[in-house]
């Protein structure tokens, strides 16, 4: 017989985002790719997804997909700058981008992931159409120029891009403040304003980047001389990351990929702007051996962390339930819901979406499934962080 509903789905457990509180033993009722109701037990003729939960989308709200052919992180990480190279030659050699972004894509399809940006450099059109992929990739161009002559073939760039119409939302990613002159980051700002485009920037990302900022000295400035990119006094002596969040801080919606080395004042002034948000990526991080991360600061201030996997040049895979993993192992005291919270709902909140699960709202969920099936059913958040579990995305 017949169900007049278009998806029951039984899950043992449920987190839907809004609170603490986790349901147990109930069946989500979905129509039309809404869902429509959530009923105590198992529905006749419920879907069985095992010994499973269901949590909000899993979101990477920082990816560079370009490097998604590569089988593990570069060899060389420190200095930072002979890092840089290794992206940089890697770029030139890749002779296959599309093929690196589809497996990118299908990569973080397979971990669950139903929402991703990326920092393109490429044509948009080394990307699949959005039907094909299983996942919405939110696409940040990527832009570099410090010479009168890239800083205006990156004007007419933006200018371009952001007018073009497709599957995929559109942001504006000026690199770095080692890559970007302050002019044209305000010119990315304005564009941002106009077009109304999310900005995603790398910021306080090294202890090398302080010390160009500050001092005008060190590696990254010893890198780009060599280039011939590098202008002396680019910034005034003593210019702290603060000075960049202040001008980034008018654009509309701002991502902040890693943020490590942000100090009391710089987290205050992100808590007195709710439009700003950090993307931490931990195994990236552990990778280049930073010091600490302030995110427990951050999120403790009220600003909004989300997490990242970074490239495959700096982290084994792209699996952001893996991210978790390590952060549970590292730090095994920290809130559950925390943890969750940054993979999920933090991550949309960064992309400008509500993804909580509520009735009359898409069926949009990642279902996280036990891989032993005779396993101790999971009640708790705890116990679905330290389950081995297989990650599966949306089910409807």
């Amino acid at each position: 017989m017949m169900t007049k509903y278009d998806t029951a789905l039984y899950a043992p457990l449920l987190w839907t985002g809004e609170s603490d509180e986790v349901l147990r033993d109930v069946t989500l009722i979905c129509e039309r790719g809404m869902l429509i109701d959530i009923v105590a037990g198992r529905s006749p003729n419920a879907a069985d997804l095992g010994n499973a939960a269901i949590i909000p989308p899993l979101v990477n709200a920082h990816c560079h997909l370009e490097f998604s052919q590569l089988k593990q992180p570069f060899h060389t990480k420190q200095p930072f700058s002979k890092w840089i190279g290794e992206t940089m030659r890697t770029r030139r050699e890749n002779q296959n981008v599309s093929e690196s972004i589809r497996t990118g894509i299908e990569e973080s399809s397979a971990a669950g992931i139903e929402f991703l940006a990326d920092v393109k450099t490429q044509s948009t059109d080394c990307y699949p159409d959005f039907e094909e992929i299983g996942l919405e990739v939110i696409l940040f161009q990527e832009v570099i120029g410090l010479t009168d002559e890239a800083v205006d073939r990156q004007r007419e760039l933006i200018s371009s891009f952001v007018q073009e119409a497709g599957c995929f939302r559109l942001g504006l990613s000026p690199h770095a403040p080692f890559t970007v002159r302050p002019d044209l980051l305000e010119f990315c700002v304005r564009m941002s304003q106009e077009a109304e485009v999310p900005l995603m920037m790398h910021l306080a990302e090294t202890q090398a980047e302080l010390e160009l900022l500050a001092e005008g000295t060190g590696e990254l400035v010893e890198m780009l001389s060599q280039f011939g990119m590098w202008s002396a006094g680019m910034y005034p002596s003593g210019t702290q990351p603060l000075d960049l969040l202040k001008i980034l801080s008018q654009a509309p919606r701002v991502l902040l990929a890693h943020g490590n080395y942000l100090d009391e004042q710089e987290i205050q002034f992100l808590a007195e702007h709710p439009q700003m948000h950090i993307v931490y990526c931990p195994r990236t991080h552990h990778y280049f051996g930073h010091s600490l991360h302030p995110w427990q600061s951050m999120l403790e201030a009220g600003v909004n962390v989300a997490l990242g996997t970074d490239g495959r040049g700096s982290n084994p895979d792209l699996s952001i339930w893996n991210e978790v993993r390590f952060l549970m192992k590292q730090l095994p005291d920290v809130e559950p819901r925390r943890l969750l919270e940054m993979a999920t709902i933090n991550g949309a909140k960064s992309l400008g979406m509500d993804t909580t699960i509520q009735i009359g709202r898409p069926a949009n969920w990642t279902v996280l499934v036990q891989k032993n099936s005779d396993a101790k059913p999971m009640t708790s958040l705890q116990d679905l962080l330290l389950a081995d579990v297989w990650v599966k995305g949306d089910q409807n």
